[in-house]
């Protein structure tokens, strides 16, 4: 399901229609109500399926040991600065001043690299604060790997923003694949207890609006059941009105992590284990699994790639080779695939 087909769905919680379109439906120039924004790659993870582009620990990696190439396996470039940014960045919120088109913002998105480490965050916390906005909902998109100490400052400034009539909630969508050492190799950098930490702060927050995100790659749908339990667990502790939303695409980047390439058997049971731990009764769960049942029939109907299995072996021998780590212990059933 798109973005677009969700947007559109009968009951969904409010019209984001531009008000120049409700009097024009032909108008060209409107004032947005959804804004999401890229502010620079500054982040203090290094994701398998990410690069330097959403990543400065992958640009500090990249610098370390070059580009490598072996085959069609080839990764390590590192993507050119933007000249024009600080003009950019001045003119955007610019932008939002003139006209109070402030104002007409309905959901803001902040994504990075990691919002929480940006000083353009900060920004726009104090942008906000200072030009309230009672309808507005502030989405991060967040690794979570913040220390617990700063990360509950930031939301206790959230919840008087909040209170006092600034914004209407906050959202906070945590990014997280699966559970176990599996994916904290994954997602390198990750602390899982510091991440369980600062989410189960959430739970107990009406004013909180909880997300899930899941990348399914070919390395993480064996312990992804883990996570949907624990999801699960979460949802046990919130209000019932309030559920964790549990959201998830496939990976498509790099080729070789594409969970696609092992065909069916491989991933068979353990979609079977994730289906059986997602609820039912709750807000869009039909939806989630009708999505996570189409993913598991696309991945079976693919005929098994295993000039692609053999470049992820290479891929990750090289991530080891640069990070210290042994792929092969943590994945002994890939390494056992021939």
């Amino acid at each position: 399901m798109s973005d677009r087909q969700y947007q559109l769905k009968a009951g969904h919680e409010a019209d984001r229609t531009p008000e120049e379109l409700l009097t024009d439906p032909t108008a060209t120039e409107v004032v947005p109500t959804i804004l999401e924004v890229y502010f620079n790659n500054t982040c203090n993870m290094a994701c398998l399926y990410c690069g330097s582009h959403f990543s400065t620990k992958w640009e500090e990696e990249n610098k370390r040991f070059g580009v490598f190439e072996q085959g069609r396996v080839r990764f390590g470039y590192n993507q050119p600065s933007n000249p024009n940014y600080d003009k950019m960045l001045a003119d955007f919120w610019q932008y939002l001043r003139d006209k109070d088109r402030y104002k007409h913002i309905r959901y803001y998105q902040i994504l990075g690299g990691e919002p929480f480490f940006q000083p353009e965050f900060d920004t726009s916390l104090d942008f906000w604060e200072s030009h309230p906005n009672p309808e507005l909902t502030f989405n991060i998109i967040t690794n979570l790997k913040v220390p617990t100490k700063k990360f509950k400052a930031y939301i206790d400034r959230f919840g008087a923003m909040v209170e006092s009539g600034a914004l209407k909630r906050l959202q906070i969508t945590g990014s997280l694949d699966a559970w176990g050492p599996q994916e904290e190799y994954v997602r390198w950098g990750l602390d899982l207890e510091e991440w369980q930490e600062n989410w189960e702060y959430l739970l107990d927050k009406d004013w909180v609006v909880m997300c899930m995100n899941t990348a399914i790659s070919a390395l993480t749908i064996k312990t992804l059941p883990d996570l949907v339990e624990r999801i699960n667990g979460w949802n046990a502790r919130r209000n019932p009105w309030n559920p964790i939303s549990f959201s998830f695409m496939s990976v498509m980047t790099p080729p070789e992590m594409v969970p696609d390439i092992f065909g069916a058997g491989v991933f068979d049971a353990d979609f079977e284990r994730v289906l059986a731990a997602m609820p039912t009764d709750k807000p869009g769960s039909q939806e989630a699994r009708e999505h996570m049942t189409g993913i598991m029939r696309q991945i079976q109907a693919g005929p098994r790639d295993q000039s692609r299995i053999d470049d992820l072996k290479v891929y990750l021998t090289e991530i080891d080779r640069r990070r210290g780590t042994n792929w092969k212990q943590l994945f002994p059933w890939l390494a056992e695939l021939n």
